[in-house]
């Protein structure tokens, strides 16, 4: 992670759960993370805890369903920080609605926070590093395993679907960027089941389902960017011991 060291990344959904840790271990590597969310509350919360650790910690309230604000956000970080190195794409929603009960609305909202938005931001991420001169930027995408299999819960089809859309995107993504001869990589990281502030209640209500931390995401990102130049994980899934839901 040394090579990081300074450098500038930009985490969205980072006020709580995967993105929050996801920038409190950049930080501990002395990176510089931009930290997007809507909850301003928290992120400035987040601001106080991480005042002592090796990076520097800036947050927006942005929201990422609003191309303005994607645009802003980057240009933002590009005037406060220089540059962008590194863009985490975890903001995302997780809904267990009937799809007979679906609305155009809520399934039209899932599909922007957990696809369009990453697609955008990656897109525009990846033109800045382009005039930037930055070949060696690199691209997350927290993902699922349910964007790797069938729709488990049934429930959560728009959700399952929508993590299908950031499966196919990145590595389609990865090859447009080969063929470039561009040396930005792209990774798709697909936890199973992991234990946040909004499921913790339920999943220890349920002892026999094994979960993941959010350290565990963490871990498993410095692990992508602690990889050679030569390397590239184009795709990494990780589940708790024990996981059979997929």
């Amino acid at each position: 992670m040394e090579r990081w060291n300074g450098r500038v990344a930009i985490v969205t959904g980072a006020s709580s759960g995967i993105g929050k840790t996801i920038a409190i271990a950049l930080l501990k590597n002395g990176m510089v993370v931009v930290g997007i969310a809507r909850r301003e509350d928290l992120l400035k919360k987040l601001s106080e805890e991480v005042e002592s650790f090796p990076g520097k910690f800036y947050y927006k309230k942005f929201d990422i369903r609003n191309e303005e604000h994607i645009t802003e956000c980057i240009q933002w970080t590009i005037t406060t920080c220089g540059s962008i190195d590194v863009l985490v794409n975890n903001a995302g929603v997780y809904d267990e609605t009937e799809f007979v009960d679906e609305s155009m609305e809520h399934g039209k909202m899932i599909m922007e926070t957990n696809y369009l938005a990453g697609c955008i931001f990656t897109k525009k991420v990846i033109n800045e590093m382009k005039l930037k001169g930055i070949d060696d930027g690199h691209i997350i995408n927290i993902n699922s395993v349910a964007g790797h299999y069938r729709a488990e819960p049934i429930k959560a089809l728009i959700h399952n679907a929508s993590k299908h859309c950031v499966t196919l995107t990145t590595d389609s993504i990865r090859r447009m960027l080969v063929n470039e001869g561009s040396k930005i990589k792209i990774t798709s990281l697909s936890p199973g089941v992991t234990i946040k502030e909004s499921s913790e209640q339920q999943l220890k209500s349920h002892p026999e389902i094994t979960y993941l931390e959010t350290e565990d995401i963490a871990n498993a990102t410095l692990y992508i960017l602690g990889t050679p130049p030569n390397v590239q994980v184009c795709e990494l899934t990780i589940r708790s011991v024990g996981e059979i839901m997929y």
